[in-house]
């Protein structure tokens, strides 16, 4: 009987120690969420990016870095695969990924969420599959992806911020004399590979300029992205823009 006791008390204290162990560890990864930072993605919707939007955003709790982001549809195609996407002109400095100084001119530098090449088509309507796409995005410089400009809506408003980054006047050649139609099938530079599951391709904002400029139409700020420390300030800048 006395070892029975022993036995039940024995096993008592181990899963009194187990319980202990998983609460001590789920609290520690607890801690390390609060002190990550995160990067999110965030539309405007019907906000501005001005004077007034940045004073509240600064306000977020963790906030870090704030990135203002222009959208510029295109259509982008690697071998027979095609997809309409946007390219998201940013300040390449919101990034680490990617080293070097804008030096290629109108080639836009692309660089490429893990996912971005997600919904890409084939001339049969063949949804690219995740090997393809693995595929691609391990040939990095390598890979052979050109571009289309899509038409972009003029009747969008440009903000405080569009207006002061647009004013200079910028010419996309292809050659000497010959002004890029936005019909024009270019060529891009794959510039990294973004960790994590974005599905954005960014390129530098001095390139969505110009590609801005040869459309007609301003640049406008549609998304801002967040740099934010902590899990729970993350989940409370969502909020904050919903």
């Amino acid at each position: 009987m006395r070892k029975k006791k022993i036995n039940g008390f024995t096993c008592f204290l181990m899963i009194l120690i187990s319980l202990t162990l998983f609460f001590f560890l789920r609290l520690t990864y607890e801690i390390q969420k609060e002190k990550q930072q995160y990067t999110i993605l965030i539309s405007l919707g019907n906000l501005s990016y001005d004077q007034d939007f940045l004073k509240k955003a600064l306000k977020i709790n963790g906030l870090q870095e704030i990135w203002p982001v222009v959208e510029i549809p295109v259509t982008i195609k690697i071998e027979d695969y095609t997809k309409a996407t946007v390219f998201c002109g940013i300040d390449l400095n919101a990034f680490t990924e990617i080293s070097g100084q804008d030096n290629l001119g109108n080639t836009p530098r692309l660089l490429l969420g893990s996912n971005s090449l997600e919904n890409m088509k084939d001339s049969n309507g063949h949804a690219i599959s995740k090997k393809q796409q693995n595929k691609y995005l391990k040939m990095g410089e390598q890979l052979a992806i050109t571009y289309t400009l899509d038409s972009i809506d003029s009747n969008k408003s440009s903000t405080e911020y569009s207006s002061s980054i647009s004013d200079s006047s910028f010419t996309t050649m292809d050659s000497p004399g010959n002004n890029i139609s936005p019909m024009s099938c270019l060529p891009c530079k794959v510039a990294a590979i973004l960790p994590g599951e974005d599905n954005q391709i960014y390129i530098p904002l001095s390139q969505a300029r110009i590609l801005c400029s040869e459309s007609g139409t301003a640049l406008t700020v549609t998304k801002v992205l967040l740099k934010i420390k902590g899990k729970t300030n993350l989940e409370n800048a969502k909020q904050h823009f919903e």
